[in-house]
């Protein structure tokens, strides 16, 4: 069986840094032509109806879209804050008037890393030609804003951490990486976080692949699961974690996950990265 790392169309030079990580990492190379299996990067969607993919490639577009996501939480039960996908703005107006009490975000339902996310009190807030159905959120009120992470492969959760911003001054709810917070180790997650993370990676179906559930805890200490992501053909996973361990530790348990679907992994008995080798 031959294994391929697929990174092919204009916009392949956004995921050409983690082309390379991978490549080193799961002992395979990149390539533009499909293989018998695939770790699928950047492509055009409406090529892959056929292509065998260690991601699902259902659950890449859930992960794309964070409408389908909140659809998912929907269907499986998770906890996630009150959420609503409405067609016209007049319908916001009935939400807004129904739960008065609510500060409501405007998610921006394509993007990563909160870009064009913005709170919202009235539908004359609303730009012109925003992506529809429209997803609106309620805001968990924090005192420091933070968001927690849970990273899962093969089933498995691990590598939990938090994302704040350096300066305590920052409140701003956009707590990604890409907006300046910083990831920080060392809590350790309850029964509950894990449990919310688990159900929010088997609803968009990453839990026996690969992919990343992000979690808010409100001020009761209830939490609430936001969004998942993954790699492949519209985002990827943060690589840039601040933790060198961590680092290692996606990437072997990816490689060993990842071939357990092809054969005999190519690095013998322990798992290292490919260049070692060379």
């Amino acid at each position: 069986m031959i294994a391929k790392i697929i990174n092919r169309s204009g916009g392949k030079w956004a995921f050409a840094k983690l082309a390379n990580i991978l490549a080193e990492s799961l002992w395979v190379d990149i390539d533009e032509d499909f293989g018998d299996f695939n770790y699928l990067l950047c492509l055009e969607s409406e090529e892959i109806n056929h292509v065998k993919s260690y991601i699902p490639i259902p659950s890449i577009k859930i992960a794309a879209d964070k409408r389908e996501i909140a659809q998912k939480f929907y269907t499986y039960r998770v906890p996630h804050p009150k959420t609503f996908i409405v067609n016209w703005g007049q319908e916001i107006e009935g939400i807004f008037a129904e739960y008065p009490q609510i500060q409501w975000i405007l998610k921006y339902p394509i993007g990563c890393g909160g870009i064009n996310h913005r709170l919202i009190e009235n539908i004359s807030k609303i730009p012109k030609n925003w992506p529809q159905p429209f997803l609106i959120q309620e805001l968990i009120q924090l005192s420091i804003p933070e968001v927690y992470r849970f990273y899962c492969i093969d089933g498995e959760l691990f590598g939990f951490n938090a994302r704040r911003f350096p300066d305590k001054n920052i409140k701003s709810p956009w707590v990604a990486h890409a907006q300046g917070a910083r990831y920080e180790y060392g809590e350790n997650p309850d029964r509950e976080a894990k449990d919310v993370g688990k159900l929010a990676l088997i609803a968009t179906g990453l839990y026996d692949s690969f992919g990343v559930v992000d979690l808010v805890k409100n001020q009761e200490g209830k939490w609430y699961a936001l969004e998942v992501g993954t790699d492949g053909i519209y985002n990827y996973v943060d690589r840039e974690v601040e933790n060198e361990q961590l680092f290692d530790e996606m990437n072997e348990r990816l490689a060993i996950a990842f071939w357990k679907n092809i054969g005999t992994p190519p690095w013998g008995k322990n798992w290292r990265y490919r260049n070692l080798l060379n």
